[in-house]
């Protein structure tokens, strides 16, 4: 393996515990046994640290998980990837560029009185950590969930914690599922992952009110259809 096949090579960072760095391996690679990285603070003239990397899920990516003692907004890290004793590939990142947060949390639905439901979460960051507190937005989806394929994504721009879903644009006698996600705005290099998902079920009844509202512009229409009607029966 040279140089040149180190391949997707990037790093995130959740900005509080955290920085996870990670490559694309061939299958059956030993990623503990064949690759090294070691990291030191920009300016810092300090020993190298070394961190062991561990197979991915998928096992076609080597991620290794750095765990610094704080983070601040200048700090950068010099990285080297060592193959087989060999020097490979040296790279510099800075945490607070390449924040990837962690999903919101506590996701919870319940009904409401006018039927329909109101879906609440947490947010996962809490003080002393640097992203508590900072200007966040999220992104709402669910679906059928017998038609995964058809998702409705609702953004919200302001830094609300819950959201309500209308139950009479849902479709009545079928399960739903949703889930949320974030962005912190000074730190918006990646959206976090999605949250735990959550279901719920609509049985929405039709009201006195909803067929008020589909009356009113009905009743128009054909009040507007008719007058044209005899406006031409009577010009003939």
């Amino acid at each position: 393996m040279a140089a040149g096949h180190v391949q997707q090579f990037a790093c995130f960072s959740d900005y509080d515990k955290e920085l996870v760095c990670h490559w694309k391996v061939p299958a059956q690679t030993n990623c503990s046994k064949e690759f090294l990285l070691y990291y030191r603070k920009e300016f810092f003239f300090l020993p190298n640290r070394v961190c062991v990397p561990k197979n991915g899920k998928d096992s076609l990516r080597c991620t290794c998980t750095i765990c610094p003692d704080y983070f601040v907004s200048g700090l950068t890290y010099i990285l080297a990837l060592q193959f087989n004793g060999t020097d490979m590939w040296n790279y510099s990142v800075t945490p607070a560029l390449v924040v990837k947060p962690r999903a919101p949390q506590n996701l919870a639905i319940e009904k409401v009185e006018n039927g329909n439901f109101n879906l609440s979460w947490e947010e996962s960051y809490s003080p002393p950590s640097m992203l508590s507190g900072q200007p966040v937005i999220y992104e709402v989806k669910y679906w059928r969930k017998q038609h995964p394929t058809e998702v409705f994504v609702k953004a919200i721009n302001y830094q609300a914690k819950s959201f309500e879903i209308i139950a009479s644009s849902l479709r009545r006698g079928y399960d739903y599922v949703a889930s949320v996600r974030c962005n912190y705005t000074d730190y918006p290099a990646y959206w976090s992952e999605w949250s735990e998902e959550v279901e719920f079920h609509c049985d929405y009844q039709v009201t006195a009110e909803d067929i008020l509202q589909m009356a009113v512009p009905v009743s128009c229409i054909l009040i507007m259809a008719v007058s044209v009607i005899c406006y031409f029966c009577f010009t003939k």
